[in-house]
């Protein structure tokens, strides 16, 4: 897939994300009970345990929790090299308390204690925020496939703001900017999926129809 997709890669990615969240709530569930697939919830643990990690993109990701009553937790999205090494973290989705994605954000150097890469390196690479073949719930790598491919263009943006915002706390301030823990979260974007649907249909001059999501 190319860095920017079309207007139909757009809406076969919203088609897929409604489906996937639309299968796992017709089953009184949702992304953070299908991953926790019945395990008690425990505050930082890593779910699934060990990450999913694509073998064909590299694309990794876990869910887990401990922002307090602000979201059900988050989801962190990692690349890795050819190699599977040099882990890079992407960006987060926290989750509302339906379990349903909310919001992108960016995290600081520190947090991760990653691979750090500036956004225009990481942006040719958002096409491989895929996970078809990782060892996690089916509907849970679906939907976030298909919701990174749907918001990829502001996923991009997100990163050029982080890196922004890192360059402007450089320069106002003599602390090393990635390892200053006074700066966490260094952008933001909402998810908005019924409005996003809306404009999609309007885009391709499509009639209103009722979201399973």
């Amino acid at each position: 897939m190319r860095a920017k997709p079309t207007l139909f890669e757009r809406a076969e990615a919203a088609a897929t994300l409604v489906a996937a969240l639309g299968e796992m709530e017709s089953a009184g569930q949702n992304i953070v009970t299908t991953l926790l697939n019945g395990q008690a919830f425990v505050t930082e643990t890593h779910y699934p345990a060990d990450d999913a990690l694509d073998p064909h993109t590299r694309a990794q990701y876990y869910f887990h929790a401990h922002r307090g009553a602000a979201e059900s937790g988050h989801i962190h999205c990692f690349l890795r090299g050819e190699d599977k090494t040099g882990l890079t973290h992407v960006l987060a989705i926290a989750l509302d308390h339906d379990g349903r994605p909310a919001q992108f954000f960016t995290t600081n150097l520190w947090v991760t204690a990653d691979n750090w890469l500036p956004a225009e390196a990481l942006i040719p690479q958002l096409p491989r925020l895929a996970w078809p073949d990782a060892p996690a719930p089916a509907p849970v790598n679906q939907a976030l496939t298909a919701l990174c491919g749907l918001y990829r263009r502001e996923i991009a943006a997100l990163l050029r703001r982080r890196d922004k915002r890192l360059a402007r706390h450089a320069a106002a301030s003599q602390a090393e900017a990635l390892a200053d823990e006074t700066l966490e979260i260094l952008s933001r974007a909402r998810i908005d999926l019924p409005r996003t649907l809306v404009r999609l249909r309007q885009s391709l001059k499509l009639p209103e129809a009722d979201d399973a999501a």
